[in-house]
């Protein structure tokens, strides 16, 4: 929210995924009791405003009352459009004008500011043309974007099926704001076959904001990690929490004859927790989840944020929409056409542990007019380890590598290739550098659009098919459909029930309802696979 305020399944499941989803949903899903907070490992909750009652705290929340407001927004947020009811907050945009301002709505800050830790809400989003419903932190007693700004959540009224996260900062203190910077990913998500519509029902939004990163969430799914490079502070300026509905702007536009009033955002609960004392937070990024930044080369309307590239000595190497793979843009490459061999391309460094399992993917494509196909020129993907972080290629801390040849001369044109390339960490590595070349060995022409990279940590090996740190019949759904073993004896099938700790290593004992799951869905999975053989 610009401004200053005071995973995806396959179609078709099929009669086993009824068959194991019915099953479970009877024998074990069990909900917390009402009005308690579960436990969140590695975490202590310190604040939450769970609007039980009938009114809004006001020792915990401010109701705006102001007219003016940021964004090119349209309207006047007054207290009457904050209401608790029916154990939620309500923000409510209508279209009535007050003082010149031809719409109201409601706007919450909190009364306390807070330092890094892990902030949540659940929330039910409006929809229709013209809302920008929001919930994030602001340091709201500096200027912004200096303490930098958090926008856990913002939505499009009209793209009930995106969701987005974003970091906004400045690192010169002069006036607000042509210094300002920003990097922001959108998120989506299928179930059953079909997009999750944000618009209908509560989801669970979550940032985890530290001294070096902040990590977002929806319904519990990491999807975007902000690391803090040079230029790109994390600051740790104690912040507001903030939940609104902006009606207009330059985001997702104003309303038309087609938007429907009034919009409510309902507001289930707000926590905020800190770093246990003891177990502290995750550290490892789970398994499933990209570790690189700018994946897709689309941050701040396409660029190479977070990559570094080389031998780009013509503008050879650069962000790209002509082609895409699956957002707006893909990075371009072709040679330097200085008459000997050279190499041009892109790289990015993650921190890693020894042993750790990765497998790096990226998607090639080369069009007909300016095609590799038939040329010299040929495109590597490596994955290199480094016992120090930024080491030289081939220095005394350079440990190894893992490569392949992804696209050459006789390579399809005019389509998206995918290629993957599985490492493991060696002894004493730190980073893991994903490196994606193209080798011009003389003066061929010819380009090759690259996109949707990704450096992950895979622990399909242990049954985790979905790579979201549990055993679950999601993970038997997309291992069957993978055709991996799912019998007695395999790491699914002795994993199943356990969530992975917080702590590298340690395993949580499944409750007595999850072990008759693990006996009843694998003897269902059993009678299942003998049917079919």
């Amino acid at each position: 929210m610009v401004g200053s305020d005071s995973p995806r399944f396959p179609l078709g499941r099929g009669r086993l995924i009824v068959c194991l989803v019915w099953f479970v949903s009877l024998s074990c899903c069990a909900m917390p009791a009402w009005g308690q907070v579960p436990d969140l490992p590695g975490w202590d909750l310190v604040w939450n405003g769970e609007f039980d009652g009938t009114s809004l705290d006001t020792t915990k929340w401010t109701a705006l009352d102001r007219r003016d407001s940021f964004n090119d927004e349209l309207q006047y947020y007054h207290p009457n459009q904050v209401a608790v009811t029916g154990g939620n907050l309500e923000l409510t945009a209508i279209n009535v004008p007050r003082q010149g301002k031809q719409y109201q709505s409601g706007l919450v800050t909190s009364n306390d500011l807070f330092g890094p830790g892990r902030f949540e809400a659940r929330i039910d989003l409006p929809t229709s043309q013209g809302m920008w419903p929001a919930f994030w932190l602001n340091s709201n007693h500096v200027q912004w974007p200096l303490g930098g700004e958090i926008d856990i959540l913002e939505n499009r009224g009209s793209e009930p099926h995106i969701v987005s996260s974003a970091y906004h900062w400045q690192t010169n203190p002069g006036p607000c704001c042509d210094q300002r910077e920003y990097v922001f990913r959108n998120y989506s998500a299928t179930e059953g076959g079909q997009p999750v519509d944000f618009h209908a029902g509560f989801h669970t939004y979550a940032a985890e904001w530290d001294e070096t990163s902040i990590r977002y969430y929806v319904d519990g799914n990491l999807f975007y990690t902000v690391p803090e490079f040079s230029g790109r502070p994390i600051y740790e300026t104690p912040k507001n929490i903030i939940l609104n509905v902006a009606v207009g702007g330059f985001f997702g536009g104003d309303p038309d004859g087609t938007t429907v009033w009034p919009q409510t955002m309902q507001v289930d609960y707000v926590r905020y927790w800190q770093p246990s004392s003891t177990t502290g937070p995750p550290v490892d990024p789970p398994a499933g989840v990209d570790l690189l930044s700018n994946p897709g080369f689309d941050e701040n309307g396409g660029t190479l944020d977070g990559w570094t590239d080389f031998g780009n000595v013509i503008d050879n190497v650069s962000p790209n929409n002509q082609l895409s793979e699956g957002g707006r843009h893909a990075v371009k490459i072709y040679g330097q056409f200085n008459g000997g061999e050279n190499f041009s391309g892109i790289s990015q460094g993650v921190a890693v542990s020894e042993g750790d399992v990765l497998r790096a993917e990226a998607s090639t494509h080369t069009p007909s007019w300016d095609t590799l196909f038939g040329k010299s020129n040929e495109v590597t993907m490596k994955v290199e380890f480094y016992s120090d972080f930024g080491a030289g290629y081939g220095s005394s801390d350079f440990l190894g590598e893992v490569s392949q040849i992804v696209h050459n001369g006789s390579s399809p044109e005019n389509t998206w290739l995918d290629h993957s390339l599985d490492a493991v960490a060696p002894a004493g590595a730190v980073e893991a550098r994903l490196l994606l070349m193209l080798r011009q060995p003389g003066n061929d022409n010819g380009a090759v659009w690259i996109d949707s990279a990704g450096l992950f940590l895979d622990t399909s090996a242990d049954g985790d098919f979905d790579g979201d740190g549990d055993y679950d019949v999601s993970d038997a759904l997309q291992g069957q459909r993978a055709g991996e073993d799912l019998t007695a004896g395999s790491g699914w099938h002795t994993n199943f029930g356990t969530v992975e700790s917080q702590e590298a290593g340690v395993a949580a004992v499944p409750e007595p309802a999850s072990l008759w799951c693990l006996l009843g869905v694998g003897a269902f999975l059993g009678a299942v696979r003998r049917r079919c053989v």
